[in-house]
């Protein structure tokens, strides 16, 4: 009880300095660091988990692939792709409204942490009216960008997900496809529908649809050569930046603003506060304390189930940190000694609402950050859809789905 009372603690100032509008940056090296003197971590344990995270390749690539993503956005924008893109949408039957939808989902096709900061300049064009608030813009580009994530198999959560299980990827996909099925209309009823239809929808739908295609050809590029060849986004990323600047041949001036925007000292600071926050979790063993707590008062394997796989989606932001770490600890209830669907459905629903709270996201720290959001505002509007969202798969659960589909 204890240990479960200082990971309490954590997140409550963790709160309390989000509400203070703290660099979520500085926030979470904080975290981490209260977290590892609550904990009493040796002080050399201490440094040498930061100075790990600092020369590890993740911590490398994942600044890597953020600087990459920022300069391609802004490539793309200064040489007009994201205007052809904007208005390609917009024709779409629903205008604004459609291309709110379905700009951030495409772009979430990427899966890479911050791909949201690729769609965010869109949508902002898209909800350029004063009438949209920066909360809202928040939420929609939030929510919309992480439909396809239940099922998309490139993502590198399903990957793991499908490894620790030994189910195969397939078979993880379609079962967790009708959470995309019903992240869609969640979407629509609680987001989408309150922005204004204009008149720019003239009921088209094929000419659109293969104007958008022209317009981001370097990111379905990126996915191609990444799931083709195996080879790890970062890289498939900067061999797509390298064909669009060849293909474009622009001049100093749009690379030298894509630079600049690329190149910001909040950005280390920001990868790096995430990963040693999670660094210090994972040297403390504080996630343990959960399920602990749940086996001394004998509660029920799918409220463990729950109650673990939320919480490793909270500590950690990341579907992929969120498997790694959530579902070892529940190994007895999803695959060992024996396969359980449902179980392995129930703990990834779970751990997804987790993720999509959690303050340490890297598309919500992004994305708030590029629209200069309050968070308090934002978790207003996406706390209802999201419990609706978990509502509807634990309904699924209870049902007895997969139903032996699979």
């Amino acid at each position: 009880m204890t240990e479960f009372i200082k990971l309490a603690l954590v997140f409550i100032l963790i709160v309390i300095g989000i509400r203070s509008k703290i660099f979520v940056g500085y926030l979470l090296f904080g975290a981490g660091l209260l977290t590892a003197i609550l904990y009493r971590l040796n002080i050399v344990v201490i440094f040498g988990g930061y100075r790990d995270v600092l020369l590890s390749e993740r911590f490398i690539s994942l600044y890597a692939i953020i600087i990459l993503i920022t300069f391609l956005g802004r490539l793309l924008k200064e040489l007009g792709y994201l205007d052809r893109l904007v208005d390609a949408s917009e024709s779409l039957v629903g205008g604004a409204r459609t291309a709110s939808a379905v700009l951030p989902a495409l772009v979430g096709l990427m899966p890479m942490p911050g791909g949201a900061l690729l769609s965010a300049p869109l949508v902002g064009k898209v909800l350029a009216d004063d009438k949209y608030t920066p909360a809202f813009k928040t939420a929609v580009n939030y929510w919309s960008r992480h439909v396809m994530e239940f099922c998309w198999p490139i993502y590198p959560g399903l990957i793991l997900t499908a490894a620790l299980t030994s189910v195969p990827l397939g078979t993880i996909c379609l079962m967790q496809l009708p959470m995309t099925l019903l992240m869609i209309p969640i979407g629509i009823i609680f987001l989408i529908r309150k922005i204004d239809v204009n008149n720019r929808g003239m009921g088209h739908l094929f000419r659109p649809f293969l104007k958008i295609l022209s317009t981001i050809w370097p990111i379905i590029l990126a996915i191609l050569i990444a799931a083709i060849f195996s080879i790890e986004l970062l890289y498939a990323v900067a061999l797509s930046l390298i064909a669009l600047l060849i293909i474009e041949r622009p001049k100093w001036l749009p690379i030298r603003e894509a630079g600049k925007s690329a190149i910001s000292y909040r950005l280390p600071v920001l990868v790096y506060g995430v990963l040693t926050f999670q660094k210090m979790l994972e040297l403390t063993g504080a996630i343990g304390s959960i399920p602990q707590l749940s086996t001394e008062f004998g509660l029920p394997a799918d409220l463990v189930i729950i109650a673990v796989s939320f919480t490793a989606g909270l500590l950690t932001g990341i579907l992929f940190a969120l498997v790694g770490l959530g579902y070892p600890l529940l190994a007895g209830y999803l695959y060992h000694p024996d396969i359980n669907l449902a179980n392995i459905f129930l703990a990834f629903v779970s751990g997804y609402v987790g993720m999509i709270f959690s303050p340490t996201h890297f598309c919500l720290i992004l994305t708030n950050e590029h629209f200069k959001s309050n968070l308090g505002q934002v978790y207003r509007l996406l706390t209802k859809p999201l419990i609706i969202l978990f509502l509807g798969g634990l309904v699924l659960y209870l049902a007895g789905y997969p139903w032996d589909l699979f």
